[in-house]
């Protein structure tokens, strides 16, 4: 099934659809690239954070198109805890097949203030959990490091105070100015 060629030279205006699909409902502006950047950034999902994240990884760490792994916790997801094993071994599966796959040569780790995951795991506040949060950085970046001898991996804490967004980096087992 083809769409009916209702605008010369442009080249969107007849697309291929397949003998299953409907028209397309958006067309999108950015272009297919199929370059791989060799870069992974592994946060929560939280879409309160997404564009700052995005901001943070283009703008900062200068890492375009990089694989996005957002889920609850983020990193949280590669410390082994009571009662979790499935869940730290799915993890590990999925990180492994992006590696491989994906030729990583570099992982990014954001965790974030206030993070509900952990809110509700520890039962304290977004303060109270910011010491678990930097433990579980450095725990997530020395099995990666371990894991994967050979990609750099990288740990940020963002903050937000008011309506300001921070990134701090992880480093020697520390927040660096």
């Amino acid at each position: 099934m083809t769409a009916p060629n209702n605008a010369p030279g442009l080249p969107w205006a007849s697309v291929d659809l397949g003998p299953l699909l409907p028209m397309g409902v958006y067309t999108c502006h950015e272009t297919w690239n199929p370059e791989r950047i060799g870069a992974l950034a592994l946060y929560c999902s939280d879409g309160r954070w997404g564009e700052a994240f995005d901001e943070f990884c283009h703008k900062r760490l200068l890492i375009p198109r990089y694989d996005r792994w957002a889920v609850p916790g983020g990193p949280a997801w590669l410390v082994p805890r009571e009662g979790g094993g499935d869940l730290y071994q799915a993890t590990r599966t999925q990180l492994d097949f992006l590696v491989r796959v994906h030729q990583l040569e570099r992982i990014v780790l954001i965790a974030h203030y206030g993070c509900a995951f952990y809110r509700e795991l520890l039962h304290q506040s977004a303060d109270d959990c910011l010491s678990a949060q930097l433990d579980d950085l450095g725990t997530v970046r020395t099995t990666l490091r371990t894991w994967f001898p050979e990609i750099e991996v990288e740990a940020y804490l963002a903050m937000q105070r008011g309506k300001s967004l921070s990134f701090h980096q992880l480093s020697d087992g520390s927040i660096t100015p």
